[in-house]
């Protein structure tokens, strides 16, 4: 590749940050939020676009082979890698221009950190793997329940009386008082029930002991509860501000997966097992 075709003036306009202090706070900040939930290849990858993109800040030009020979992981690796960040939102690629203002080549930008936009970037894959593809509906959404007449439903309490009932019955038609709370954490229930029916809440909950494992907490701790509340109430918030585009799982896993492990750095901090130190002076 010649540097010395490329438009430089017109590249920094593509420019994500004003210095290079901004853009390494952004980079700890990802790296804090995602280093529990990726291959430490994906890390590695980000501190290498993060050295190689400092002529024009948070825009890096090396290729492939490149960063595969200076991290030491293959191309089919770092190809993952890349994708990974570019689905997370924390970097995408630019197409440049010579100064002839013909197509040049393609390059690699870090965003400025978003939580937000962390959250809903957490790819399909992740969600099916933790909940195996369940869609969700809100209450309000639930078919009416039609009332038939006195005299017709007399007759089938008549026949109901000589029977057992609950073969008849779907977990839907039990109310959440029913659920476990040896299963699921009662305060969830609580946090939970006026927006989903049992099954749901069920099956949310299987998201949570699926995130827990991700980041490896094994106790349902004050802490941990408190997170998976406030990770429910915001998903519940943005779906009702019709700020989700995916789906109200999809969003709960992202929103989950960055609150929970946060729990664990500070289960970890607390510990005296982790020091933080500068990532990218590595």
């Amino acid at each position: 590749m010649e540097i010395q075709a490329i438009n430089f003036e017109e590249l920094r306009k593509y420019e994500s940050f004003s210095s290079v202090a901004e853009m390494d706070k952004s980079i700890y900040e990802y790296i804090e939020f995602i280093r529990f939930d990726v291959p430490q290849s994906v890390i590695d990858v980000l501190l290498y676009l993060g050295r190689a993109s400092l002529r024009c800040v948070g825009l890096s030009f090396m290729k492939q082979a490149t960063i595969a020979k200076g991290t030491g992981y293959s191309r089919k690796t770092i190809n993952k890698a890349l994708k990974m960040l570019e689905a997370f939102g924390i970097v995408d690629s630019v197409r440049t221009k010579t100064k002839a203002g013909r197509p040049s080549v393609k390059i690699m930008r870090i965003l400025p950190f978003c939580l937000e936009l962390l959250h809903q970037r957490v790819t399909s894959y992740q969600v099916d793997e933790a909940n195996g593809s369940i869609g969700l509906t809100l209450i309000e959404d639930f078919e009416p329940i039609i009332y038939e007449s006195k005299k017709h439903l007399k007759e089938e309490d008549k026949q109901a009386a000589n029977k057992d009932n609950i073969d008849d019955m779907s977990i839907n038609e039990l109310d959440s008082s029913f659920i476990p709370s040896t299963i699921v954490d009662k305060d969830f229930i609580q946090t939970a029930r006026p927006f989903f029916g049992s099954a749901k809440i069920f099956k949310l909950w299987g998201i949570v002991k699926n995130v827990m494992k991700q980041a490896k907490l094994e106790a349902v701790t004050n802490d941990v509860i408190e997170s998976v509340k406030e990770s429910f109430k915001t998903t519940v918030f943005m779906y009702k501000a019709d700020r989700i585009r995916s789906s109200f799982e999809n969003y709960f896993f992202g929103v989950l997966s960055s609150m929970l492990g946060a729990a664990k750095r500070r289960e970890v901090m607390s510990n005296g097992e982790g020091i933080f130190y500068n990532w990218l002076e590595e």
